[in-house]
């Protein structure tokens, strides 16, 4: 008798843009079933960065060791890298390093305004 897998399978391209696009509240995690989602939430301004890094992290993830960590009930050399994924890993990269750009942009203005002035 062929038992069937208890839990839904997650796809990487969802988990990928959903860090992407709802990281900053953990809506990743959500998605996978896991309870980290509560660290986001309440880290909500430093946590789009987290959400960018993740994008970035499982995104290059090796399939087998993505499918090991969230689909350890389905096969483990489930293809599951395609360009979607790659274009959220690059948007994400994008997105954080303007964005870490722009943080630092503003807080050396800050700095040496105060320093003439």
């Amino acid at each position: 008798m062929n038992a069937s897998p208890q839990e839904p399978f997650k796809s990487k391209l969802m988990f990928c843009w959903l860090a992407l696009l709802t990281g900053a509240i953990g809506g990743h995690w959500i998605y996978a079933g896991k309870k980290r989602f509560w660290f986001y939430m309440l880290t909500f301004p430093l946590s789009a960065f987290a959400g960018w890094i993740d994008t970035m992290r499982y995104g290059l993830m090796k399939d087998e060791q993505f499918n090991a960590l969230l689909n350890p009930e389905y096969p483990a050399d489930t293809r599951q890298t395609t360009g979607a994924v790659v274009v959220s890993v690059a948007l994400s990269l994008a997105f954080g390093m303007t964005a870490l750009m722009a943080t630092l942009a503003m807080v050396f203005q800050w700095y040496f305004s105060g320093i003439v002035s």
